[in-house]
């Protein structure tokens, strides 16, 4: 009987399978450390695949509440993606309900996240997806862009927290919300303080939508908001 979710050109398994949708994803180290795959990266894509409904409402009700004219899809942008893999996810669970997505990382990792969409054609069609070069709080090449929803996983490390706060408050509207997954040996009090002082609000995915393998753990799914204006 043919395996659904095997590649037909190559002898390749998927990585994962999202919303009945394989995935391939192939780790290359040497492309810096975020050619892997890390723990908390791995939390977020499988977060995707247990939650693919009520993340699909969601993401609807986004985009009913965006600021931007999207006919009813959000822009999305991955922060420091490293590997595409969870752009890839993203788009499995949702690629209906996305106007734009853009994919982000230093320009020595962009290879490597094309080469990750490149082996998924079956997950966007080429006008959805955008890879760019991007260093937390350095905007030159950009003009006041603004995203719906902002994502990203591995991203609060100590001398990373200010820029990535920048990141999140140039992209983002007054109605955006982000999902960011952190690790907290790695991620202190200080950025989530951080936060609040720029304006954001916060709450942690709860356990029991996490996979199991997460849950009571360390890892997290945090998603941000900005306060609201009275």
């Amino acid at each position: 009987m043919t395996n659904l979710f095997e590649n037909p050109d190559t002898d390749i398994q998927p990585f994962l399978c999202i919303n009945k949708k394989p995935i391939y994803f192939k780790e290359d180290w040497g492309t810096g450390i975020g050619g892997g795959l890390w723990s908390t990266g791995k939390a977020m894509a499988l977060y995707f695949r247990d939650n693919t409904d009520i993340f699909r409402r969601n993401l609807s009700r986004i985009a009913n509440a965006s600021k931007i004219k999207n006919d009813g899809k959000v822009r999305a942008l991955e922060l420091g993606s490293g590997n595409g893999l969870l752009s890839v996810c993203l788009g499995a669970v949702a690629n209906d309900l996305i106007s734009e997505l853009v994919v982000s990382d230093l320009d020595d990792h962009l290879d490597l996240i094309q080469r990750t969409i490149d082996d998924n054609p079956n997950i966007f069609e080429s006008d959805l997806l955008n890879v760019i070069e991007h260093k937390w709080g350095d905007f030159q090449n950009f003009q006041g862009e603004k995203f719906d929803f902002i994502f990203g996983s591995d991203l609060a490390y100590w001398d990373l927290q200010e820029p990535l706060i920048k990141s999140l408050k140039y992209f983002s509207h007054e109605n955006t919300t982000s999902l960011i997954g952190v690790t907290m040996h790695d991620t202190k009090s200080s950025f989530f303080s951080r936060l609040r002082e720029n304006g954001f609000i916060y709450d942690r995915i709860p356990d029991h939508a996490m996979s199991g393998e997460f849950r009571g753990t360390t890892f997290g799914l945090f998603v941000i908001r900005k306060v609201k204006s009275c």
